[in-house]
């Protein structure tokens, strides 16, 4: 799928936080919370993908869920609906990947994939089977350093008062794994609608989506799907003290130019 990119942008949230282990930043203690955030994607202007997020955040443990469909005219063509959630902990380096779930659903395939860090290895399952887990399929030590998509959404949330837009994070789907290159932060002033959903500071970088391991063999010219230049994507913190969230992603795809964009923002503080 063309959009990939964008999508993969989106479902994993362009952390910013370095995998744990690594020097990522200890965090504060959170605060009890739930998050429920609503984008609208649109290719040539025409809204084409609805997706929702919704997060639980407890003091010591998270939980997250996220939907994309397609919508309007694409629905008509290309049928999908794709349902994924997460559960885990959180210590003094943030969350922690736990449990990971998504179930898709297109009309023409379905698939139902589960994966679970344990500790010392990261086990997968799959119905129906993957025919292969690509060439190279992503090794232990791979999948151990890398966070599923939502979890990667419940960092980026959690991040404030350190700034988005840094690093070279990593993520595993259950059987992809891909990383996403950030460069070029700067603050930019929310626009009307930004600042209608409560965002004060806003930056905005790039972000190159780049495939490391589990994907089909393929010419130079047909990786990181066809994407020739940089994604742009903004971050925005929601009120004086936080949460960050994902205000929109935008980027010329194979298709056409592409964009995520915030539409809807709900925080309900002291409910985990």
């Amino acid at each position: 799928m063309s959009l990939k990119p964008v999508l993969a942008a989106t479902l994993s949230a362009l952390t910013l936080l370095a995998p744990a282990g690594q020097g990522a930043v200890a965090q504060p203690q959170p605060a009890p919370m739930r998050l429920a955030l609503g984008y609208d994607g649109r290719l040539f202007a025409i809204k084409v993908l609805d997706l929702q997020f919704d997060q639980h955040i407890g003091t010591s443990v998270y939980g997250a869920g996220a939907q994309l469909r397609s919508y309007g005219i694409l629905a008509a063509f290309k049928h999908f609906d794709i349902k994924a959630s997460a559960n885990g902990r959180i210590d003094e380096d943030g969350p922690r990947p736990g449990a990971f779930t998504y179930d898709n659903h297109d009309g023409e395939r379905e698939r139902l994939v589960k994966v679970n860090w344990r500790g010392d290895d990261v086990d997968m399952t799959s119905k129906p089977a993957f025919g292969n887990l690509g060439e190279p399929p992503a090794s232990r030590e791979q999948k151990l350093a890398a966070a599923d998509p939502l979890t990667a959404l419940m960092r980026l949330t959690l991040a404030a008062p350190v700034r988005p837009c840094e690093g070279s994070p990593r993520f595993f789907d259950g059987k992809q794994l891909y990383e996403l290159a950030f460069a070029g932060a700067h603050a930019e002033a929310p626009n009307d609608i930004e600042r209608n959903l409560g965002i004060t500071n806003l930056v905005r970088c790039t972000v190159r989506y780049n495939e490391i391991a589990g994907f089909k063999k393929k010419s130079p010219a047909k990786k990181n799907q066809g994407m020739k230049s940089p994604i742009s994507v903004a971050f925005g913190q929601v009120g004086a003290d936080g949460p960050w969230v994902m205000a929109d992603v935008h980027a010329d795809t194979p298709l056409g130019p592409a964009s995520i964009v915030l539409r809807r923002a709900q925080i309900q503080r002291g409910q985990s």
